[in-house]
């Protein structure tokens, strides 16, 4: 098969390659959402007044998660996940959700650390004055702190999104089912055609790198536009 007939091939397959393209972008969409929403959370609770024993007893929690999560490898914590942990999701017909939640948890670990620094950045005086007019520290937190410290995180954000659409790419070494069918991510889907038609492998392989080129150069676009909207806001 000469180099013709392999981008011929690689062609005809491209339906099946979108398809495995929009499982991994909805696999990287779901632990984004889940991952965000754990970062803030952790976020908060690393920064909040050690006032009470609980607040004490969760901070350390928090700073073992993170530890732990940022300290392992994630084809570990995937396979940990898929094996034992989320087995349950495993056993049902549809099982996309242990490679979402897993990557969640392995994103919330890093969002974490980001969104802490982007609120220490925020000037200690927005909170004083928040507490001034009678807001609750939670509230000041809330509607003044994170608003403004997400604003500063953004780039770092995107770049956690970033290596984190990349990062989908381990989901090959699990088996996927949605609805009960066979499914692969990009790559599993890449490797499993390169199986099929081994003088197509590196085709595959560079069809699946250019995707993902695509995907990132289009992040980082909206990325841009996003830093530029906000600095027009700040004006």
């Amino acid at each position: 098969m000469n180099f013709a007939d392999t981008v011929s091939y690689v062609w005809e397959t491209r339906g099946l390659l979108l398809e495995s393209l929009g499982i991994s972008l909805l696999i990287a969409l779901g632990a984004i959402i889940i991952g965000f929403i754990i970062g803030v959370l952790l976020a908060v609770i690393r920064i909040a007044p050690k006032t009470n024993p609980i607040i004490k007893v969760l901070d350390w929690l928090a700073q073992l998660y993170i530890t732990i999560i940022r300290g392992t490898p994630t084809m570990v914590q995937l396979l940990i996940m898929y094996s034992s942990i989320l087995a349950v999701f495993k056993l049902m017909d549809t099982n996309i959700l242990v490679p979402i939640i897993a990557f969640g948890i392995n994103s919330g670990a890093y969002m974490a650390e980001i969104i802490r620094s982007g609120i220490n950045s925020v000037d200690k005086g927005q909170i004083e004055a928040g507490r001034s007019v009678g807001l609750t520290w939670t509230t000041t937190m809330r509607k003044i702190v994170i608003p403004q410290a997400i604003k500063v995180v953004v780039p770092t954000i995107f770049n956690e999104i970033i290596i984190l659409v990349k990062e989908t790419s381990v989901v090959s070494v699990i088996a996927l089912r949605i609805g009960g069918m066979q499914k692969w991510d990009l790559l599993g889907l890449t490797s499993k055609m390169a199986i099929a038609t081994p003088a197509a492998y590196n085709t595959f392989l560079y069809t699946a790198a250019l995707l993902y080129l695509v995907v990132v150069l289009l992040l980082t676009f909206v990325q841009k536009k996003i830093e530029k909207k906000a600095k027009r806001n700040e004006r």
